[in-house]
């Protein structure tokens, strides 16, 4: 073992096993750091930084999966173009005991109902819904309700879309669903639960 010699400012001399030293990473710098413990982790404000990107690409991705994964239980849910299907009694078409099946279709941003007279599936009634203009909008699921929202005793249809209600108002008299009027839009959305 090697042994180093070291004077202090008091001219006391002391003497030390020599201690071995890593190599320094840049040996012309001279200013008593060790050069190979002073890393990149060791400084807070990268680390922060760095913890800041692993965050935001974090988020990045499992935004990303989530909105994959509700596309994908969408379209097992819904199918594509997204329909949705109810059966119920509106009082026309159904003489022979069956119900009307009423379809709703999104196809590509343009809302459609198909009314099928139980009776009669030959004649089929169809109601223009309205046009979404979202970019992601041809996605969005379409929902259908009878529920009576005049208090006529017939179930009249309410549409649900993209955070959208619409309501049609059945006339079995005329056999068939008119839009809502405006004196029976505070009607219906004291029924429904929002605004229309």
């Amino acid at each position: 073992m090697a042994v180093m010699r070291r004077e202090s400012p008091s001219g006391i001399v002391r003497m030390y096993p020599e201690q071995r030293r890593p190599a320094r990473r840049y040996p012309d710098r001279d200013d008593g750091r060790d050069y190979e413990r002073d890393s990149w982790w060791s400084r807070p404000l990268t680390t922060a930084i760095l913890a800041a990107l692993a965050v935001l690409v974090a988020y990045q991705l499992l935004s990303g999966v989530a909105t994959w994964a509700h596309v994908r239980l969408d379209d097992l849910r819904y199918g594509y173009p997204r329909s949705y299907q109810i059966d119920g009694f509106v009082g026309f078409g159904e003489s022979n005991g069956l119900p009307t099946h009423v379809v709703a279709l999104n196809l590509h941003r343009q809302v459609e109902i198909l009314v099928i007279a139980g009776d009669d599936p030959s004649h089929i009634s169809v109601i223009k819904g309205p046009q979404l203009f979202g970019s992601a909008d041809d996605l969005a699921p379409v929902t259908l309700r009878l529920v009576d929202v005049n208090d006529d005793g017939y179930p009249d249809l309410a549409l649900t879309v993209d955070n959208q209600q619409m309501v049609w108002i059945d006339e079995p008299h005329a056999g068939r669903f008119r839009p809502l009027l405006p004196q029976e839009r505070f009607a219906a959305s004291r029924v429904l639960g929002g605004t229309l």
